[in-house]
Formats: structure tokens, C-alpha cells, sequence
């Protein structure tokens, strides 16, 4: 769905994903969810992130496996 969005609307259209989740994290109320990963590879800009970060046992370290995630969709470009 991302790549169809950056393709229709190309490079300057900032798309922002919700329903950000490792793999194994709780869905919540999420019903299509996807890896951190995966919506920067397919072009998000920003990702919204909340309780699988603030429910966390660890926040930071939650946090950080976010932004590993993130840079690997990025490299992936």
C-alpha cells in the first residue's frame, strides 16, 4: 500500500504510518499492522509508535530496536 501512495503521489508527499510493531508485539487494537522495517522500505516517512514502546519492559531499549528496525528499511531503499 505504501509504495502505491509514493508512487501516486510522489517523492514530496510525506506519508505517516500507524500500527508500527515488531514482530511478537502485542497487536492491540491494530487490526493491519507493520514492521518498523518493513513501512520504511516500502517509503513511510514517519512511523507512529506508542504502546509497544511505552509498554515495554525496557522503553529505551524498545526504543532502540525501533530505530535499528527503521535504518534497516531505510538501507533497504
Amino acid at each position: 500500500m505504501l509504495a502505491a501512495i509514493r508512487r501516486a503521489c510522489g517523492p514530496d508527499f510525506v506519508i505517516v504510518t500507524p500500527g508500527v510493531r515488531q514482530v511478537g508485539d502485542d497487536l492491540g487494537d491494530q487490526k493491519r499492522v507493520e514492521t518498523p522495517e518493513a513501512a520504511m522500505r516500502a517509503g513511510a516517512d514517519y512511523l507512529v509508535v506508542g504502546r509497544p514502546i511505552r509498554n515495554a519492559a525496557d522503553p529505551i531499549a524498545a526504543a532502540r530496536g525501533f530505530v535499528a528496525a527503521m535504518a534497516r528499511g531505510l538501507a533497504a531503499r
